[in-house]
């Protein structure tokens, strides 16, 4: 038991081993042991019904049992004798003293159950909106591989699933009546012995066991040990956060102050596993046991457990639902070692060239020159003519980049977001139900996340693709604005009610969107498609937009024939018929070969596409012209063009540059869809140009 006072109990778990909650529940079992013996014809039905009266607790003045049996037998005998004679009859003191517990705990680890949902909840989050958010990998506190975010999120979703389970298994080992009398053999109550037992577990809904367990304390002991290791879950949890939040770091931070956040979760940590060890020496009564002289131990320990659990997973949650991702200062460190941690990588594509010992020798020489002369290593490996051999620079500089090797970091969170949606019961966070806005007769699917009071920035698609397309740049422009995805008609979850469109009623699409979410003025940016609806935007509705971002866009994109082919091939064949063509021009061969599995996103994303609004989309680049409005676009406006774009070349992105006035240019080693292939230099280019601009009202 703990002599916590009363007025310090605030949370279910901590009320719950309260004075006052001990006694309701010693006398919750008085009653219930009353009229199960009345039930059964043990005792008369006056007799407990004059017990059930006297169980009150303003009656009672302690929580010892032996004290909670003799003042309600007191106060019994004050009203009738008769049934005085049969307060606590055939029960032990140990029993009385287990099942209180029981009840205590079962209070308590629904408690804890529901702020660690919660918390898990926010984990799940946080894991999905940083699946690619690129990480520096850290082993004995050195650099190590990247990861992302979302992957070291996941990890402590993981292992929360896990304590999850084992506490709604617990529950059926747990939540059993303790009644057997002295010795355990109910011997007082004779044939009447299990029905009374079963009536008395009935009314607590507590299980019956098959047999008293008194002397057994493994039930008790599990709540220990189960405590323990989540205990031991929440330090590393909250250890990891810390150690992020170090000045040198700054990956992370939280607008607590260490001395608030953390003291619970550390306290959990350093003090539990004590406990849990002292719990565990109550498995070893003498024989068939017996109750202390000065209350049981387990009711002195175990709630102190509990205790020390629920604050700590109450502080990190809190914590949790406040954190701040740096995804830039990710980035930075990233790049602390001048390359030096993609080593591996390296070294693997070499040997596939020149056999692995000999690329072991020549990145590690590679590696320890670069650190001795303070250079990236992609600068030294350039004085390696055998590198320059068998690798071109885009291919070195993809074999370099950090968040081209994270394996299978996504598929991992994924993977642990499903086994989340499953235990929980809760819609994946990777599938959020559509929210539908109709212009006119188009419903649009669109989805906001970021940051309340934040500017606004408003993604556009290209062509065949769905709001997914911009996932890689999610996790840092979420951190800066609020941002409008959506899918353009007859695309993603869009629909698409006739085969053909302008790029007018594009781009109304998009102000109609913003009349209905009530956005005066946003930043814009859009790739291919996107691109040119942002245009016409820039062209007809200036005043709505803030500043603006063309992505492998033209304002002119023909031929016409060219358009009109693709378009008859989709309305006998589907989309699948152009969409090997569309990879082809889309992606550098390069990219294709290092990064298959994002390849295959975007080529699914096309399959899934409606021929309707493919072919809606196709009639609109082909009927478009813009070059006569460019020289109007008054908004600031970044061009970004890729040096391997097929199908928007830079010669063309570069004059369009020139054209739209103070427009400034960006060209990316990638090809139409550097968002995907380049995407950190992407995200730096895009959100520094923006940020550049004053912030929105």
């Amino acid at each position: 038991m703990m002599n916590t006072p009363d007025t310090e109990m605030t949370r279910p778990s901590h009320s719950a081993f309260a004075e006052r909650s001990r006694i309701r529940a010693l006398l919750e079992i008085e009653a219930a042991l009353a009229g199960a013996l009345a039930q059964h014809g043990v005792i008369s039905t006056a007799s407990a019904t004059q017990i059930a009266d006297c169980c009150r607790h303003e009656l009672i003045s302690s929580d010892l049992p032996q004290e909670v049996v003799r003042q309600l037998t007191v106060a019994v005998a004050e009203r009738d004798t008769e049934a005085a004679n049969y307060v606590h009859w055939g029960m032990s003191l140990q029993d009385l003293a287990d099942t209180a517990l029981v009840l205590q705990l079962r209070v308590a680890l629904d408690d804890i159950e529901v702020n660690l949902a919660r918390f898990v909840a926010v984990l799940a989050e946080s894991a999905d909106r940083h699946r690619h958010t690129a990480q520096v990998g850290r082993v004995g506190l050195q650099h190590g591989l990247p990861i992302t975010f979302g992957l070291k999120t996941a990890g402590w979703l993981d292992a929360l699933l896990r304590h999850q389970q084992r506490l709604q298994t617990l529950r059926s080992r747990l939540l059993m009546l303790q009644f057997g009398g002295t010795t355990g053999t109910l011997a007082s109550l004779g044939d009447a012995a299990l029905p009374v037992a079963s009536a008395l577990a009935a009314t607590l809904e507590l299980s019956l066991p098959d047999m008293p367990w008194h002397g057994q304390r493994d039930r008790f002991a599990e709540v220990a040990t189960t405590l323990g290791l989540l205990a031991g879950s929440l330090g590393k949890i909250a250890h990891d956060m810390i150690l992020l939040t170090q000045t040198e770091v700054a990956e992370l931070a939280f607008p607590m102050t260490p001395a608030i956040g953390w003291s619970s979760t550390l306290a959990a940590t350093q003090q539990v596993p004590a406990l849990v060890a002292a719990m565990l020496t109550v498995m070893l009564p003498d024989h068939e046991g017996q109750i202390d002289q000065d209350g049981d131990a387990a009711a002195r320990i175990l709630p102190q457990i509990v205790v020390l659990c629920a604050a700590a997973i109450e502080q990190l949650q809190l914590q949790a639902s406040s954190m701040k991702v740096d995804a830039a200062r990710m980035q930075a460190n990233l790049a602390l070692t001048r390359g030096r941690i993609l080593a591996e990588p390296l070294t693997l594509a070499l040997a596939r060239k020149i056999g692995r010992q000999s690329a072991e020798a020549l990145v590690a020489q590679a590696s320890e020159q670069a650190a001795q002369s303070d250079q990236d290593l992609r600068d030294v490996l350039d004085q390696y003519g055998v590198v320059s051999l068998h690798f071109s620079a885009l291919e070195l500089d993809r074999l370099l980049e950090p968040a081209s090797y994270s394996g299978q970091s996504a598929s991992f969170v994924d993977r642990v977001l499903q086994s989340w949606q499953h235990f929980s019961g809760i819609p994946a966070v990777t599938d959020q139900a559509p929210i539908l806005f109709a212009t006119g007769k188009i419903p649009l699917h669109y989805r906001i996340d970021g940051l309340d009071g934040a500017p606004w920035l408003i993604l556009l698609n290209a062509l065949g693709t769905a709001l997914t397309i911009w996932e890689p740049q999610m996790p840092i422009f979420q951190e800066h604005f609020r941002v409008l995805r959506y899918d353009t008609r007859g695309h993603g979850q869009s629909v698409m009610c006739n085969g053909a469109a302008s790029l007018a009623e594009l781009g109304e699409d998009v102000i109609g969107l913003m009349d209905h979410l009530g956005i005066a003025r946003a930043h814009v940016c859009g790739s291919s498609l996107g691109g040119m609806t942002g245009l016409w935007m820039a062209i007809h509705h200036p005043a709505r937009l803030e500043r603006l971002v063309v992505c492998n866009a033209a304002p002119l994109l023909g031929p016409p024939s060219v358009w009109d082919g693709w378009i008859e091939q989709v309305r006998q064949h589907g989309v699948k018929a152009v969409v090997p063509a569309l990879i082809e021009r889309w992606f550098t061969r390069d990219f294709e070969r290092h990064a298959a599995h994002q390849v295959g996103v975007v080529r699914e994303m096309l399959l899934q596409t409606s021929p309707a609004g493919f072919i809606a989309a196709c009639s609109a680049i082909r009927d478009m012209d813009l070059r006569d409005g460019l020289s109007r676009i008054s908004v600031p406006t970044l061009v970004i063009g890729g040096k391997r774009d097929r199908l928007t070349p830079p010669t063309q992105t570069r004059r369009m540059a020139t054209q739209i006035n103070g427009a400034s240019y960006v060209e990316l080693n990638a090809g139409h869809l550097p968002n995907r292939e380049v995407a950190q230099r992407f995200n730096a280019e895009v959100t520094d140009f923006l940020l550049a601009g004053s912030s929105l009202p």
